[in-house]
């Protein structure tokens, strides 16, 4: 079976070429880090103005992901957790951030947060993601 991922200028978050999309641009602050900013988009309601929280949940991936790709791996998302600590209203400016904490073998651990303008945290995942490639950008058998 062949897991390997390539980027793609389509992807819903970051993008360059979906109309619908985000268009988020990742900083790469440290080898397996990766931070990004956006005003959530009021289309993004749950409930009475207040961010859904699976848009939350998809941004907190995203981050993570990327923290997983600035190592120049390719990996998807095999678990993730996600703890809503606040409601985050729509229009807010929000700041993700992430980070790799662990790997073994296939296997990246990562930590992310999403901060709102005062720095508070809003919300918060830890995820496990695959490896595809390994780092000398070989596939995984």
């Amino acid at each position: 079976m062949d897991l390997s991922v390539e980027r793609d200028a389509h992807c819903f978050c970051c993008g360059a070429d979906n109309a619908s999309g985000l268009h988020l641009k990742f900083e790469y602050p440290a080898p397996g880090e990766a931070e990004a900013g956006l005003v959530i988009p009021a289309y993004f309601s749950g409930w009475k103005e207040i961010t859904h929280g699976g848009f939350l949940s998809m941004l907190l991936d995203e981050v993570m992901a990327h923290s997983c790709i600035h190592l120049a791996r390719s990996a998807v998302t095999g678990e993730i957790t996600v703890r809503f600590i606040k409601p985050v209203a729509t229009g807010t400016e929000v700041r993700l951030s992430g980070r790799i904490t662990e790997t073994k073998g296939r296997i990246i651990a990562t930590q992310g947060w999403i901060r709102d303008p005062a720095g508070a945290t809003v919300a918060e995942a830890t995820a496990r993601f695959i490896a595809t490639t390994r780092v000398d950008g070989n596939k995984t058998e």
